[in-house]
């Protein structure tokens, strides 16, 4: 039998498949099951015309279902849309225009750590600043037991300056100029001086129980470990110091409390510190010193000047100590004098 080449249902022209491209009916010769009508010629289509377009698939259609018995609709098919998560900014992601603020500011947890370490470094700095070996607790009592600490040294800290040279003196005196000392002839006077007092604290004792003194003579003797100490404020206090001939003085000091610190103990921090000074010689010349709460001496120039006493002025001293340590008593470590014989 030979194979038709339009479909013998709708005339579509065949390709090389079992059925129809068109309508999807089986191509007598190619199926099987498909046989040509005996009464119905194949009409080819009209010269002109078009065939219809092809529908797809392009094999054979899905068989129609015969309708079944008649029933209820089916219900309709609700669609279910999943519902979006939120959107969560990766790490360190500026957030989009326009969206919320409520997420929170991923740097504000940073910001906190700095400013917290940056107070525990500044309270870290302040407390080691003020600490500088000076402020450890104590007990009453000192001792006068030699040691290296116990002799005089050249650590000397010049009194803080006050934009000059030389200082200027408070009150010119009666006394013409005196002639400056050779430099190789200026020497240490403190050791032939001797001191007036206006009050010495009464003894006590170290923490082997050994007697401890605060007389004058504790002002001369180069030990920063002894001193002499007086009952209370001692503003307004003066002490007089004999230095035994007319010298011609270039500079004078004192370590301006009780310099010792022994262990745990800081009699420096314990008693009261004298805070500004009056330096006055024979002429009447008046040299102010103002002092820091250092244990060393210091010094200012004031020469040359002729003299043979100086009376120094206790013009401001600090309030006691604090804790354990503190006591209310003035004390001086140590005087100095500088200069020559007249």
């Amino acid at each position: 039998m030979t194979t038709p080449t339009h479909c013998t249902d709708c005339g579509h022209t065949l390709g090389v498949g079992r059925f129809c491209t068109n309508c999807g009916q089986p191509v007598p010769g190619r199926h099987p099951e498909a046989a040509p009508a005996a009464s119905a010629p194949v009409v080819p289509p009209p010269t002109g015309q078009l065939p219809p377009a092809a529908r797809y698939p392009l094999y054979a259609d899905a068989p129609t279902t015969p309708p079944g018995p008649a029933g209820p609709p089916p219900a309709p098919v609700t669609q279910v849309v999943p519902t979006p998560a939120p959107y969560v900014p990766a790490a360190g992601a500026a957030p989009a225009p326009g969206g919320s603020q409520d997420r929170g500011t991923p740097w504000l947890p940073w910001a906190i750590g700095v400013v917290v370490l940056a107070l525990v470094a500044g309270v870290g700095a302040f407390l080691l600043v003020s600490a500088g070996g000076d402020d450890d607790g104590g007990r009453a009592g000192d001792d006068r037991t030699g040691s290296a600490q116990n002799q005089r040294t050249d650590d000397v800290t010049p009194s803080p300056p006050d934009g000059s040279e030389d200082p200027q003196p408070d009150s010119t005196g009666t006394g013409g100029p005196v002639e400056a000392p050779a430099p190789g002839d200026v020497t240490d006077l403190t050791s032939t001086a001797t001191a007036e007092v206006p009050a010495t604290a009464p003894e006590s004792v170290d923490r082997q129980n050994n007697p401890v003194t605060f007389g004058a003579a504790n002002m001369l003797d180069g030990r920063p470990r002894t001193s002499w100490r007086m009952p209370g404020d001692g503003t307004g206090a003066t002490l007089v110091f004999d230095l035994g001939q007319e010298v011609v003085l270039t500079e004078v000091g004192l370590i301006n409390g009780y310099a010792k610190v022994d262990g745990p103990d800081n009699w420096y921090r314990g008693n009261r510190r004298i805070r500004t000074v009056q330096w006055e010689f024979d002429d009447g010349t008046r040299i102010t010193q103002d002092l820091a709460d250092r244990r060393k001496m210091q010094v200012i120039p004031v020469g040359p000047v002729a003299t043979t006493r100086v009376v120094l002025h206790l013009v401001e001293v600090t309030a006691p100590g604090k804790g354990s340590t503190g006591r209310d008593f003035t004390a001086i470590s140590d005087v100095r004098f500088r200069g020559a014989p007249a």
